[in-house]
């Protein structure tokens, strides 16, 4: 995946940044946190919808439908340099 894929935008709650892809997707979430975790990233919460991941000193939801949330992340340029390496790591 390539931030280029997505739509960036403040949530609502001002506290977080949420990346939207532009294109349907359907993410094998038990495949993405295994991947993950074997690059020493920490999934807190693994469901067959959302995985809830502790990165960059950063909480985020990666939800299966391939939409990302940055928490306690107000500026949308630190969001994207949070879910860039993030994507780097998939």
């Amino acid at each position: 995946m390539e931030l280029s894929e997505f739509t960036a935008k403040s949530c609502m709650s001002k506290t977080a940044c949420e990346f939207i892809p532009k294109k349907k997707k359907t993410l094998d979430l038990s495949k993405i946190a295994q991947k993950l975790r074997e690059k020493e990233v920490l999934v807190d919460i693994e469901t067959p919808y959302v995985l809830i991941l502790k990165f960059k000193g950063k909480n985020i939801s990666l939800f299966k439908s391939g939409k990302i949330i940055v928490k306690e992340t107000p500026e949308e340029k630190e969001g994207k340099e949070i879910a860039k390496a993030l994507m780097e790591k998939l």
